[in-house]
């Protein structure tokens, strides 16, 4: 790159982005959010033709998304044996290609909606950036991670969350951060962005969803590693400690193992858990464990990752929304064999061939989400409608210390929020919490560690707008 060439590049479009994630999870430094779409918006306010505009978008979002998702780094590193410079060009084309959304953003913001001026002008810039966090949410099985309506969590417009959703929190945060831009020029913008902060806080107050019985919940952490998860010599240790922590917190109405905890199929464990089924069943407790199904008991099966419910109450879930190269691989008959990253464990899931129902649908009623698809509002609320528990497992230990177990968790509580649900989060190595369903961390396991957690949730019934919103 020429001197001529770095000096024009949009900086301060790159430093704005980069400042972003730094308003989510684990730090959540809200103002940070405002402080970026500032940084953003004084960046496109620059002289230039859209073309010139969609650099100054992708410099955001390339900021943006390298300091906010570069985990994936860790992944492929320390659990699939990719080599180092290969990891870091693959990290680096992942978050430039989504960089490509701001980029989009930009050139069309500077084409068809850059002379628009007063309020129509600030709420189409809003509503753009949150029309292209739709888009990527949803294109190429999508990635709704590392939405700036996060950051609202901590603050009045959380309350806005029962009503619009994470994406109507995003559009709020973009629009505050425009109105005091624009009250620098007329202070009525002020008094709008009080207006809506204000509103935020009235909605808090509102107690969207009724009050139900109260159950006592355990959440146990295997913090198995994954260099031997799979392993078959592992699977006698593993099922040794879930079998065994489970006998200890019968006591408990619910008792939830990870995703893929027992890392085999489920029909080979079946008659070895028919005692403790019998067992739990006797003293009234539920057991989910995280698990793999099968179509038949046949080598060549498609299986699914998949939650069984055993004991007081019965049941299966297989996930829906699966992770591109963890899950399955696009592409497989080309990129299987060409490096280990395309052939992990269990790395050929299948999605189920119908529509899944309700993990449970007993005495509680449980919605069951795995890992990704906690991310994912319209299939969260789609099933929540009906529940009056979410369960979401996972396991985060791919992302070793990074933000992004943080980050998973946060949108469980977004979630939770969102439907006036409480959630039981488990996983193999953390971040395993209670959450009530005003998005509140109840109790948390520690990380990386071998842990069962026990507490109360409070059970909810009815609905949210935000349910009727996107589930009817």
């Amino acid at each position: 790159m020429s001197f001529a060439r770095l000096a024009s590049f949009p900086w301060l479009a790159l430093l704005a982005g980069a400042i972003a994630p730094l308003s989510l999870a684990p730090l959540n430094w809200w103002p940070l959010a405002l402080l970026s779409v500032m940084g953003f918006v004084h960046a496109l306010r620059q002289p230039g033709s859209p073309k010139s505009h969609f650099k100054t978008g992708f410099a955001y979002g390339a900021g943006y998304f390298l300091i906010g998702v570069s985990w994936v780094y860790v992944s492929m590193v320390e659990h699939a044996a990719t080599p180092v410079l290969l990891a870091g060009l693959f990290t680096l084309l992942f978050c430039l290609a989504m960089a490509l959304y701001f980029g989009v953003f930009a050139y069309l913001y500077k084409r068809y909606c850059d002379q628009r001026q007063g309020l129509l002008g600030l709420l189409l810039f809003a509503s753009l950036w949150v029309l292209m966090d739709l888009l990527r949410g949803w294109l190429l099985t999508g990635f709704p991670w590392l939405y700036l309506g996060y950051a609202g969590l901590p603050t009045w417009l959380s309350g806005y969350a029962p009503v619009i959703g994470q994406h109507g929190i995003t559009w709020l945060l973009v629009l505050s951060a425009l109105m005091l831009v624009a009250s620098l020029r007329n202070k009525v913008y002020l008094v709008l962005l009080m207006a809506i902060w204000s509103a935020g806080l009235g909605l808090q107050q509102i107690p969207w969803t009724q009050a139900g019985e109260t159950r006592q919940i355990s959440l146990l952490q295997g913090n198995v590693e994954l260099a031997k998860k799979w392993h078959p010599k592992q699977l006698q240790p593993t099922l040794e400690y879930y079998f065994s922590a489970t006998y200890e917190q019968l006591d408990s109405d619910i008792i939830i193992w990870p995703e893929t905890a027992i890392a085999t199929y489920w029909d080979n464990v079946y008659d070895a858990a028919k005692g403790l089924h019998d067992l739990a069943a006797d003293k009234g407790t539920t057991v989910i464990a995280g698990t793999v199904t099968r179509q038949q008991a046949t080598a060549g099966a498609d299986y699914y990752n998949a939650l069984v419910a055993f004991g007081a109450q019965q049941g299966i879930y297989a996930k829906q929304r699966l992770v591109p190269f963890g899950e399955y691989v696009p592409f497989e008959n080309w990129l299987r064999g060409a490096m280990q990253l395309f052939d992990l464990p269990m790395s050929g899931f299948r999605i189920p061939p119908a529509e899944q129902q309700l993990l449970v649908n007993g005495t509680t009623p449980i919605a069951g989400n795995i890992c990704y698809e906690i991310a994912y509002a319209g299939l969260v609320a789609k099933q929540a409608r009906h529940a009056q528990l979410l369960v979401t497992v996972s396991n985060d230990t791919w992302f070793g210390d990074t933000w992004a177990p943080w980050q998973h968790l946060q949108m469980a509580q977004m979630r939770a929020l969102e439907n006036g649900r409480p959630v039981a989060r488990s996983t193999n190595s953390g971040v395993s919490a209670l959450i009530d369903h005003q998005g509140n961390i109840v109790q948390m396991a520690p990380m990386f560690a071998q842990a069962e957690l026990t507490g109360t949730l409070q059970l909810r019934h009815g609905r949210t707008p935000f349910s009727y919103l996107l589930a009817w």
